[in-house]
């Protein structure tokens, strides 16, 4: 018989039970299911991780990304099944927290879960108001808006522009995020500047002639989102963003100032944006607040944008023979915006 070897028996018990302790660890960890209404292709998108993770990279938490690519697939029978899918792995894998990023992921998932006591929800990059996805009535519920920072945009746009008119001409697609920006932008007090005309489009093709048709109407062209657009009306298919902006810098003669970073990523001259960082710091934090300190959500206050970004590209603003405050360049700089 051999004889009985009680270090070994007490090896294999000791990483029987260290396995056990692991599991149950890993069972009771905080679980965060951050949960975007687009994908990775779009910087907005990966920003706001960057700032999800410089807040929560130290905790002990179970996070898990989920994208439903929205903005590539912007057909109402491609969003009903991505929100499908996504509630479903809620359902499953039961997040303690879901932070919801931009309108999509609120509409087709988060708002689905509103008093769900098992489920917190904190939203970010939130075009519309909160009562629109019964957010005011829910007690599990709190997040940031996304506003464009129309102060700073005015201050630029004073800054730059020499005629006495001061006039600005806005495009977007037709989304509902630009239908959210278009009541925005048509009630801020712009004086003494004049916006001119707000200009919704579904295809790149009503783009093109929209634009040429009245560019002639201002000194500055505002571009806000224009990632949805379909080739034409007989073509569909989404034509990529950089297409977009490639065709608006070297078509029309006016210079544009966009409201976030990927204008300018894309093309563009300028832009002064709204921080994605902002919004995936903000979220976490809450989400922190919740796990942590036990909070209700609905008794954390609703916050909205406060910081922005300056974007620049060197080329465009030399082609149109802009003039910015040196103040301006060295801030973009600063936060590596400036293109050369």
């Amino acid at each position: 018989m051999k004889k009985f070897n009680l270090n070994k028996v007490l090896t294999m018990v000791f990483f029987v039970c260290l396995c056990i302790f692991l599991v149950v660890v890993s069972i009771n960890k905080p679980r965060v299911l951050v949960l975007h209404s687009y994908a990775t292709d779009f910087s907005w998108v990966t920003d706001i991780n960057e700032g999800i993770e410089r807040i929560m990279e130290k905790k002990p938490y179970s996070i898990r990304y989920h994208y439903m690519d929205t903005k590539r697939h912007p057909d109402a029978e491609f969003k009903e099944k991505a929100g499908m899918t996504a509630r479903k792995m809620v359902e499953g894998w039961k997040p303690n927290v879901i932070i919801a990023v931009d309108d999509n992921a609120s509409e087709y998932v988060a708002k689905h879960f509103n008093n769900d006591p098992e489920v917190n929800i904190v939203f970010t990059g939130l075009n519309a108001t909160p009562e629109k996805y019964d957010y005011d009535k829910a007690a599990n519920v709190t997040g940031m808006l996304e506003r464009i920072p129309y102060d700073a945009l005015k201050e630029v746009y004073m800054q730059v522009v020499t005629t006495e008119d001061k006039s600005i001409l806005h495009i977007s697609d037709s989304s509902e995020t630009s239908l959210y920006i278009h009541d925005e932008l048509v009630s801020f007090p712009w004086e003494p500047l004049q916006l001119v005309d707000s200009i919704q489009c579904q295809t790149f093709d009503e783009w093109k002639r929209l634009l040429k048709e009245n560019e002639e109407k201002a000194d500055f062209l505002l571009v806000t989102h224009y990632h949805t657009l379909q080739r034409s009306q007989e073509d569909n298919s989404i034509v990529p963003p950089q297409e977009v902006m490639e065709w608006t810098m070297q078509n029309i003669d006016i210079p544009a100032i966009g409201c976030w970073g990927f204008n300018v990523e894309d093309g563009g001259m300028m832009a002064v944006g709204v921080s994605p960082y902002e919004q995936g710091e903000v979220a976490a934090e809450m989400a922190i607040d919740i796990l942590e300190n036990k909070k209700e959500p609905s008794k954390i206050p609703i916050a909205s944008t406060e910081l922005f970004v300056m974007y620049l590209q060197e080329s465009g603003l030399e082609k149109h023979n802009v003039k910015l405050p040196t103040m301006y360049e060295a801030f973009a700089r600063a936060t590596n915006s400036y293109f050369e």
